[in-house]
């Protein structure tokens, strides 16, 4: 919670604000920079490729149109 997420350019994705698991799965649920929106992000190792606890960043490599799809 709390963690910055970021794409592997740099781009700013938002902020961790709550984690969902649903069946076996862990979707990070992040805030998107402007605060507008929530963006699911899977947690797993394909996509989420840096997690840093003690510097509270993960940078993520999504697939193409993740972001845009889970944008709600």
């Amino acid at each position: 919670m709390g963690s910055t997420v970021e794409t592997r350019r740099g781009e700013p994705v938002g902020i961790v604000t709550d984690i969902r698991v649903i069946g076996e799965s862990t979707l990070l649920v992040a805030e998107s920079p402007a605060g507008r929106d929530e963006i699911l992000i899977p947690f797993v190792e394909e996509i989420c490729v840096v997690v840093d606890p003690r510097s509270k960043k993960i940078v993520i490599d999504p697939p193409e149109g993740l972001l845009d799809l889970n944008e709600i």
